[in-house]
């Protein structure tokens, strides 16, 4: 297996098939915006019945930062449509990109992407740049010795085409108990996250788009471990947040029977439950949108 065919099939070129579904899929739209906790937390479909609408998952990989993510979308607007924001807190300790590696193997699959990378994520890229390569010599020896070895879950055609991942109707066999993630957020990085969000939403509002935001899934230990850093993220979103918070921190944290084989990627079960919870949380910030507007 030679690397273009590797890089190809693998999960993140799925980068290419959900740029293809936002360019062509019709409106009225809503469109899930966000790293993976978005691609392997939400039955899309079932959300886009429950509204009417034609969905579109975007959600693909947290490491390759919150203003690329922002900005994949932004171009794409039309009015009319429906974003759903839904970035891991990690999102809000640093907007650089977490694995710039990550960045490298999307926009290789995708060169495109070029035009989403903010100019601010040049030298962390261009540090990193060298591990980047050095994956990919190690991919192409091991091709041709044949050692290399194919991730199954993390394939592209472990997404529908909805951009929903499938895969996660599985046991991963990963022991969640022993994930102890430490999350460190201050409120300068915080700030800053939200100063881009809210930037996004002024851009949306132009086109005629309307955002809204929801938490991430969340495995509840992760969570109660966490709990000082994402009240802290909480708190500064309500205060300073332009657009509409769907739901509290609290509401995403699930028991480890929901959850597949990370503390943000629930399983089939837990991705219907999240979703039924957005599902009635956006219907009714939309009817509330209707009368407000048929009042004024």
């Amino acid at each position: 297996m030679n690397h273009d065919k590797t890089a190809k099939t693998n999960y993140l070129a799925a980068t290419l098939d959900k740029h293809a579904l936002l360019a062509k899929q019709q409106k009225p739209r809503v469109i899930f915006l966000g790293g993976s906790n978005v691609a392997f937390g939400l039955d899309s479909s079932l959300i886009g019945r429950r509204l009417n609408r034609n969905p579109v998952n975007m959600g693909l990989h947290a490491a390759v930062g919150l203003e690329y993510m922002l900005n994949e979308v932004e171009a794409s607007l039309v009015e009319g449509d429906i974003v759903v924001i839904s970035f891991e807190y990690e999102q809000f300790s640093s907007p650089l990109p977490d694995i710039p590696e990550r960045l490298y193997t999307v926009i290789e699959n995708r060169p495109q992407n070029l035009q989403f990378v903010p100019w601010y994520y040049a030298p962390i890229m261009l540090d990193k740049g060298q591990l980047y390569l050095g994956g990919v010599i190690r991919t192409a020896i091991n091709s041709v010795l044949g050692t290399y070895e194919i991730d199954r879950v993390y394939q592209r055609s472990n997404l529908n085409e909805i951009g929903d991942a499938t895969i996660n109707n599985t046991e991963s066999g990963r022991d969640l108990t022993q994930i102890k993630g430490k999350l460190t957020v201050n409120d300068d990085s915080v700030q800053t996250a939200i100063t881009i969000l809210n930037e996004f939403n002024q851009s949306a509002i132009q086109k005629g788009a309307k955002i809204y935001y929801s938490y991430p899934s969340l495995l509840d230990s992760v969570f109660r471990d966490n709990a000082v850093a994402i009240r802290r993220i909480d708190d500064q979103l309500k205060k300073s947040l332009d657009f509409p918070l769907l739901d509290d921190p609290k509401d995403m944290a699930f028991s480890k029977e929901y959850f597949f084989d990370s503390e943000y990627h629930l399983n089939h079960k837990g991705a219907k439950v999240r979703s039924e919870f957005i599902s009635k949380q956006l219907s009714r910030r939309l009817a509330e949108s209707i009368d407000t507007n048929n009042g004024s």
